[in-house]
């Protein structure tokens, strides 16, 4: 048995006690107001680790995050944000952890650009270490992308590793409420993630949030940001000033590390019934609030989170009984996805589970009113339906699934190499508004997922199936199009060939050739697959891995930019060359603006005003607001030329596909009160 090593790790000296007792929006203000090196150390000590997380899940690469992490802190040394709430101040750091990152990605991805059709020959990881690989780099952005306040939840439990009570506290809910509000914030992530491609459970996802969410950062980048106060002082040239290169790093970091070799846990409040966890790679110590996992897989037990998630709603919608149609058996396999709609195309999504029996009970809306819902039915082994809801009396409902055929198989590259991670979806039939149960497949609960094998199984083909077709999907690729035979003896090892399509690179400029940063790329087309988006660099530049034609023979497609003050731009790419560059300049933007009056011309605030699709598919522009208290609206970068909005509120007759110009006027828009049923 080898001895066992003694590690040590480099600290910051410790903070007053008025300071460590201080929550982070006030250490804040105390530095922005004072510039006190105490209030901004323990800044540092208290959020290195949850900006290092974000910064190396999104690259995938230690050095490299560690410069980002001290580039965030070097902005918050030079210009501290002025936040009065903890929620407010975590939200900042993982915000502008992303642009940083995103910036570096950025950097990175140009010098490999042409290097992205290698295959690295490794041995297949584990199916949580592969999944885990594939949801790191885009858990970010998918949380980026959700409302204030569930972003808000979830940082604050898992980034900021606060208890259930101590969530409800900082959002000024209850304990009860913030356990509700973190499980749905968790189920819409995991709606964000599967519109980027990476499919998994709830309980999964809650599992890599709890665990890996946090990670310790290396132990001598703790001192290295001791040091940005003084170098964010006026006179400072920058970061190249007081931080190191990558070569000199580890020297300059043991140098600092050697005047701060004190113990860097203090009894503070928020850290109260936490034990210290060693990161064996670093000696770092960071606070948790769960056991330590074993490394790469996840627990499969839920977090504490999501303790109430089994137990029942305190208003049921809808008790449903799920049952095989020719035994009348309960199946307790069976996953459940209700659907509210709101106003403007917006949804609330509810995945209750189902017991031993079979039965499901669907919890009421969040929001008030008689709201119908489509609920998505799907078990192993059966023909995945959807019932349509309506009814507000009658709470018990029982559907039965008819038994289903499998196909199986592998799915692998244009050179023959399995491809983990595809999801494959039966292109079938969908929501059909005329009938009350139907036979569905875009649920989402009845998707296939390839293993690090390439290998899949799909249990959800209907008996009078001949063939099935099935939609691949998969980051780096593009959708494609697969049929495989039913009931016969190749439907069990079909051999599905994804495709890796186009890349589409460039830059976005304004008139004036100044790059504009953070503005949206995304694919144009109307095929209902997934559309790839971006968002591009500092520098203007952008890339789009996977791009789809509709038309093989003409081979082109069409790409739509949106930025913030500049008008949208649709550009037609011809894509002959596996890269293919499309270079696009923004013109400014014209203005939209309005008011939404019931029939008596009185406001009607909240409403949602949104761009609407044509007749043809097309959802060019990507806008959505809601009306203020004098029911007024605006839109300040918008189109010059006509475009179709929708407008929608609670209790009136929607309008939908309404021409109208941006030219800067007031437009006034009447909804009609619904007639009382």
């Amino acid at each position: 048995m080898p001895p066992a090593r003694s590690t040590f790790c480099y600290l910051l000296p410790p903070a007053p006690i008025i300071i460590v007792m201080m929550n982070g929006s006030d250490l804040l203000t105390t530095y922005r107001t004072s510039r006190s090196e105490g209030a901004f150390t323990e800044l540092v000590r208290r959020y290195t680790n949850l900006v290092y997380s974000v910064a190396h899940r999104r690259l995938a690469d230690a050095l490299l995050a560690e410069e980002v992490t001290q580039a965030v802190f070097l902005r918050l040394a030079k210009a501290a944000p002025k936040v009065t709430r903890d929620a407010a101040l975590v939200a900042w750091l993982h915000r502008t952890t992303i642009h940083v990152a995103i910036d570096a990605w950025r950097s990175e991805s140009r010098r490999r650009a042409r290097e992205h059709n290698a295959v690295a020959m490794e041995p297949a990881p584990s199916e949580e270490a592969r999944l885990w690989s594939e949801l790191a780099p885009q858990l970010d952005e998918a949380l980026n992308q959700l409302r204030d306040e569930d972003r808000e939840a979830v940082l604050l439990r898992f980034f900021a590793q606060k208890r259930m009570r101590e969530v409800g506290q900082a959002l000024g809910i209850s304990e009860d409420a913030a356990k509700m509000r973190v499980s749905r914030a968790i189920d819409r992530l995991r709606e964000q993630l599967a519109l980027r491609g990476v499919a998994c459970t709830v309980a999964v996802l809650a599992c890599f949030m709890a665990e890996r969410s946090i990670e310790a950062a290396p132990a001598h980048l703790l001192t290295r940001l001791a040091a940005l106060k003084c170098a964010a002082s006026p006179g400072s040239t920058g970061i190249t000033a007081v931080l190191p290169s990558a070569k000199l790093g580890a020297t300059l970091a043991a140098l600092l590390a050697a005047g701060f070799c004190v113990f860097v846990l203090h009894r503070a409040p928020n850290l109260a019934g936490r034990q210290p966890v060693q990161d064996t790679a670093t000696g770092a110590v960071a606070a948790t609030s769960s056991p330590v996992p074993r490394k790469g897989v996840p627990r499969r037990t839920a977090p504490a989170s999501f303790e109430a998630e089994g137990s029942a709603p305190d208003k049921v919608r809808l008790q449903l009984h799920v049952v095989e149609a020719e035994t009348g058996g309960g199946l307790a396999s069976a996953r459940v996805n209700a659907v509210y709609f709101y106003a403007g195309g917006a949804s609330e999504r509810h995945q209750p589970p189902a017991d031993r029996d079979g039965i499901v009970l669907i919890p009421e809306a969040d929001k008030p009113g008689d709201r119908g819902m489509n609920v998505f039915v799907a078990a192993e082994g059966h023909v995945p339906k959807c019932l349509m809801w309506h009814e507000t009396t009658n709470t018990n409902y029982t559907i039965r699934l008819d038994p289903a055929l499998s196909v199986a198989g592998t799915v692998v590259d244009e050179q023959g190499q399995p491809v983990a991670g595809v999801k494959l979806s039966i292109d079938g039939p969908g929501i059909n508004p005329d009938e009350r149960e139907h036979v569905a497949f875009n649920g989402g609960n009845s998707d296939a997922l390839t293993d690090a094998s390439g290998r899949w199984v799909c249990p959800y083909v209907p008996r009078n199936y001949e063939t099935v077709t099935l939609i691949l999907t998969c980051n780096g690729y593009t959708v494609t199009h697969a049929s495989v035979p039913v009931a016969k003896p190749e439907s069990g090892n079909a051999t599905l060939v994804i495709k890796r399509g186009f890349t589409v690179t460039g830059r976005v400029l304004d008139s004036e050739g100044r790059p504009v940063a953070d503005a949206t790329v995304r694919e144009l087309h109307n095929s209902g697959g997934r559309k790839q988006s971006t968002r591009t660099a500092g520098d203007g530049t952008f890339i789009i891995h996977g791009v789809w034609v509709p038309d093989p023979a003409e081979p082109r497609m069409n790409l739509i930019v949106q930025a913030n003050g500049f008008a949208p731009q649709i550009q037609t790419v011809q894509c002959v060359e596996p890269t293919n560059i499309a270079n696009l300049t923004l013109s400014m933007a014209s203005i939209f603006r309005g008011r939404v009056v019931d029939g008596a011309g009185s406001p009607i605030p909240d409403a949602t005003v949104r761009t609407d699709a044509g007749s043809d598919g097309l959802d060019k522009y990507q806008w959505l607001t809601h009306t203020d208290a004098e029911g007024r609206f605006e839109w300040d970068s918008a189109p010059p030329n006509s475009v179709l909005f929708w407008f929608e509120a609670q209790g009136f007759d929607w309008i939908r596909d309404l021409p109208l110009l941006p030219d800067g006027s007031e437009h006034e828009i009447k909804l009609t009160r619904q007639a009382r049923q």
